[in-house]
């Protein structure tokens, strides 16, 4: 661990990276990146709380998790993922963004981009909380359904956050 928190070292994966290296290894073989990232059930946390779960400290204000997927209606076919928490839900912003495989050309994954809106329905506020959730398109239907967040928190300069961060100390 100590090789982690040494002076220059910056954990910055590229997405290619985060699907081929982490997110395939682990849905595949179950490989252990604790070192670096912990699986944590994602929306069991506020996004606030998350960051004293990484084994990785963060001056750049950036985290990595692995999360299970977990589905709004277990026992229906529908394969809406809920992304609520106790005080807010995750929404997803944009289009997703595909990943391909500088090699091969290959679709290997997709990149959605999710904001953390506290509150629940029309009252709920926009955060300064982002993540993206990487998804692999080689996995397997049998396997694990894991995702690969990258949480990240703006600035609390931008208006959109000031409410929501005074409401979390």
């Amino acid at each position: 661990m100590d090789n982690f928190n040494s002076m220059g070292y910056r954990f910055h994966p590229t997405d290619q990276e985060i699907i081929h290296h982490f997110l395939e290894a682990k849905i595949r073989d179950g490989a252990d990146f604790s070192a670096v990232m912990k699986e944590v059930k994602f929306c069991n946390f506020e996004p606030w709380q998350l960051p004293e779960h990484s084994p990785l400290p963060s001056d750049n204000q950036e985290w990595f998790f692995f999360s299970k997927i977990v589905y709004k209606h277990s026992r229906s076919s529908s394969k809406r993922i809920d992304r609520t928490t106790r005080e807010g839900s995750w929404k997803v912003t944009g289009q997703d963004r595909e990943i391909y495989d500088e090699n091969s050309g290959q679709l290997i994954g997709k990149r959605k981009t999710l904001v953390f809106y506290q509150g629940h329905g029309s009252n709920a506020v926009k955060t300064c909380w982002v993540t993206h959730e990487f998804h692999s398109e080689i996995a397997s239907f049998d396997q694990e359904p894991f995702v690969l967040c990258h949480l990240k928190r703006k600035s609390d300069d931008e208006p959109s956050s000031r409410s929501a961060s005074s409401s979390q100390n």
